[in-house]
């Protein structure tokens, strides 16, 4: 068994911006903006172990059985809940999460109740038949399974009150593969699972309209959202780490055009193909992180970064996604977990960018050039304030949102301090957990 240490880096002096070798951006550090979230707010934790991850590139697809290790994937969960809200085991760990989101969302100071319904989104945007056996990058059999027994073991949440889903229709309908469904249901038959056209197992979206109310009128993503997601006590959003194309960084905010029905619809504005645009500029994807139907109802963000990639194009290509800057050529292996949605992108962003600089999100295509970092932060500091300059509060569903987090740049890629490691009041804190 391995043992529990959990280290929070200090640092007494931090550099004023940082760079990238061969990346012509600068970020500038340790400036927070907005106010973080969460039991200990603006709280990330981070884990690593790169013996969870065993594919080679020659050995099978990256996500089938031996390729991640699931004891220790189980394991790197535990400890990443527990350092989250500063817990010895994981059944307190999730008590506190409900709680803490039941109290701030003035529901009680309690935690979850039988009966309550969770809604947990996956990432499958390469995903379109149920019998896909590529080597695409999307949500893993392992992460599912140990999400959904942190929630029956620990959380005491019945099965068949837990529903896993991606919906979008977009460019194609996504589905739920067997490589996933299978396995999963067989250790949890009482679980629900919904796609865009339903299978066998697997429920059909109910769209439900106006579910979802843009802050800008000019929006044409869509405003259905499905009724078992609008329906939904509380949400888990697992996201993936990785570079886009469009807007050089996608994870738990871009995660929810899966919960979109046509989200194909926004990809060539600004707020979605981002280097197009400028800092300041609408951003849709802070509708998303506060629509009460979506981010609003979140408890817990996590961003999967086993094999974390330049671009969400393809799979883990070796001798392109291994991590040779942060991780001595070795995979990423590594799991991110906040209260606070926009400190755990703030976050995620820092990470990429440092490893893949200039290259973060290029996957080749002529018809998408190398550039996508450029303007990449841009929704995480509205989200952030809460403000847009030109349509005033964001405020999805005519709820204003305030701000959603809390965002700010590390000190640099080598030492990782947050304002909260430096011993300041405001800011992201991160927790280094081993």
């Amino acid at each position: 068994m391995r043992i529990l240490k959990t280290a929070i880096l200090i640092l007494s002096l931090m550099s004023p911006s940082f760079k990238v070798e061969s990346q012509k951006l600068e970020f500038v550090s340790n400036q927070p903006i907005g106010e973080g979230k969460g039991i200990y707010p603006g709280r990330v934790t981070w884990t690593r172990d790169p013996d969870v991850c065993k594919w080679t590139g020659n050995n099978g697809r990256w996500w089938e059985n031996g390729n991640i290790d699931q004891e220790i994937l189980n394991e790197m969960y535990s400890r990443s809940l527990c350092s989250l809200t500063g817990s010895k085991k994981p059944s307190a760990a999730w008590d506190k999460l409900f709680t803490y989101y039941n109290k701030t969302n003035k529901r009680g100071k309690r935690g979850y109740e039988k009966g309550e319904t969770i809604a947990i989104k996956v990432n499958l945007n390469n995903t379109f038949t149920t019998d896909d056996t590529d080597n695409d990058i999307d949500q893993s059999p392992q992460d599912t399974y140990a999400i959904v027994r942190q929630l029956t073991k620990y959380a005491g949440v019945p099965q068949e009150n837990i529903v896993i889903y991606d919906a979008s229709i977009g460019f194609r309908s996504r589905a739920i593969p067997d490589r996933i469904y299978k396995p999963v249901h067989k250790a949890f038959p009482g679980v629900r699972w919904m796609s865009a056209n339903g299978s066998d197992g697997v429920e059909k979206a109910d769209w439900v309209n106006d579910a979802i109310i843009y802050t800008a009128e000019d929006v044409h993503l869509g405003n259905e959202l499905p009724k078992a997601v609008v329906e939904a006590d509380y949400m888990i959003n697992i996201a993936l780490l990785k570079g886009h194309e469009l807007s050089g960084v996608t994870f738990c905010a871009k995660n929810h055009f899966g919960s979109i029905r046509f989200p194909n619809r926004a990809h060539n504005t600004k707020s979605v193909h981002q280097m197009k645009g400028e800092e300041g500029d609408y951003s849709l994807y802070v509708d998303l992180m506060g629509c009460p139907n979506l981010g609003k109802k979140t408890i817990l963000y996590i961003v999967d970064g086993l094999y974390g990639m330049q671009t969400n194009v393809g799979g883990p290509n070796p001798s392109r996604d291994k991590w040779n800057k942060l991780f001595n050529g070795e995979w990423s292996a590594s799991y991110f977990m906040s209260q606070d949605p926009v400190a755990i992108e703030s976050v995620c962003t820092d990470f990429l960018f440092a490893e893949f600089g200039e290259e973060l999100g290029f996957s080749g295509s002529p018809a998408f050039p190398k550039g996508a970092s450029k303007n990449c932060d841009n929704y995480l500091k509205e989200a952030a304030k809460g403000y847009n300059e030109k349509y005033g509060p964001y405020r999805p569903n005519n709820v204003p949102t305030g701000s959603l987090g809390v965002f700010e740049h590390w000190n640099n890629p080598v030492d990782k301090k947050y304002s909260r490691n430096l011993g300041k009041k405001e800011g992201i804190e991160l927790i280094i957990v081993e």
